[in-house]
């Protein structure tokens, strides 16, 4: 082998280190082929992170959507579930299929006596002819009658088969077969904002067979209603739906066409509050006096009877002044003073001005609320016990709430 050459000069120990090791490689550092190769570099890596962050923008996209489908089955499981399957939106009616539904089924009520008559309307128990209104529209008549929405002008002649006076109920019956008969809804599952639709007859004739339509204003609105020397407190449906006169003993029904309640009064004094019995306490008076002619068994949770016992009083302590007929005077006991006494009331001859009651029925009050709160526990025709304090002596009067 030739020897190298270094430097244009001979190297004698070329040759022995080709002979004993491998040839040494010099390696030259290029700053372009280093840009290109960067460059090279740095698209490759370009390229990766726009897929991962394409992979990873999809994936998060798919996740949000499942949790969104799945949120909105919930949704919409969770609400056909709720309250009863009759009042849920599923297979809700429009108004004017209601209207078409329960129309026919309700009626144009007459009572009359020889100062006149009343309008009313009701709607049919049963096929056979049997009809539910309310018992103020009956009251002190002397004959009945109704009028079909299929034969407006004509006149059937009805009987009262019998009615309950503290609920504001009452049957009349008229012959003849397959009358149609609506559907009775759940009065215990109406949730406030729920379709409220009334068909009736406001102002009778020239009103006849109206429909309107609110919502549920509020349900179990206590109502209280003096009736003789009682009070009735009756538990109702709100409802802003337009009623009036000659509503009364018509259907209030919701957006299924059943009937959830029974239209009795509009509180006059304001606009779009008007209430209704609920459907489920009524429906177990009104077959009673289908089946029997009276309802005098059946207790209802929608209704509770109080005596009014014809008194105003005062809550007092002992040692305060309280003020009567311009003169001031100290109380001897803790309770409820007397001051005044209503002629021809319970409490007249038996209670008088400045009694201090401090006991019912062995019960202490100091009170008006807890006399009212005992006074429910009190049927007609029972005996009523009050300890009062009278000229600084305890006594004890008794009072007998005949009916």
């Amino acid at each position: 082998m030739e020897n190298e050459k270094w430097n244009g000069g001979e190297n004698p120990q070329t040759e022995n280190r080709a002979q004993n090791q491998s040839p040494d490689y010099r390696y030259r550092w290029r700053y372009d082929e280093q840009v290109a190769y960067d460059t090279k570099s740095k698209k490759k890596k370009s390229r990766n992170g726009i897929l991962l962050y394409a992979f990873v923008t999809a994936a998060v996209f798919l996740l949000c959507f499942a949790m969104l489908a799945g949120m909105l089955v919930w949704y919409y499981r969770s609400d056909s579930n709720m309250g009863s399957g009759q009042n849920s939106t599923a297979g809700a009616l429009t108004t004017a299929q209601v209207s078409e539904l329960i129309t026919p089924a309700t009626v144009l009520v007459y009572a009359s006596n020889e100062e006149g008559y009343a309008y009313g309307t009701g709607f049919f128990l049963t096929a056979d002819g049997y009809i539910a209104t309310n018992y103020h529209v009956v009251q002190d008549a002397d004959s009945f009658a109704v009028s079909l929405y299929e034969n407006p002008g004509q006149k059937i002649e009805a009987e009262l088969v019998g009615y309950r006076r503290n609920e504001d109920l009452a049957v009349l019956k008229i012959k003849g077969r397959n009358y149609p008969v609506p559907k009775i809804g759940d009065s215990d599952a109406l949730r406030v904002g729920e379709i409220a639709i009334a068909v009736g007859n406001p102002s009778g004739e020239d009103g006849s067979w109206s429909t309107t339509q609110g919502i549920v204003s509020a349900v179990k609105r206590m109502v209280p209603v003096t009736i003789g020397r009682s009070v009735v407190e009756l538990s109702m449906i709100q409802t802003d739906a337009a009623l009036n006169p000659g509503n009364s003993g018509g259907p209030l029904c919701n957006d299924h066409g059943e009937i959830i309640g029974i239209v009795t009064r509009k509180l006059n004094d304001n606009e779009g509050i008007s209430y209704a019995l609920p459907i489920n306490g009524c429906i177990q008076i009104l077959n009673a006096i289908v089946e029997h002619g009276h309802a005098d068994d059946i207790d209802v949770d929608f209704s509770r009877v109080r005596p009014v016992l014809g008194v105003s009083c005062l809550e007092v302590k002992k040692g305060d002044p309280y003020a009567y007929s311009n003169k001031t005077y100290y109380a001897g006991a803790t309770g409820v003073v007397v001051i005044n006494v209503s002629a021809g009331s319970y409490a007249d001859g038996k209670l008088q001005v400045h009694d201090i009651v401090i006991a019912v029925n062995g019960t202490k009050v100091s009170t008006v609320n807890e006399i009212t709160n005992l006074l429910y526990d009190c049927p007609m025709g029972s005996y009523l016990k009050m300890t009062v304090l009278r000229d600084g002596e305890e006594i004890e009067v008794s009072i007998h709430l005949a009916d």
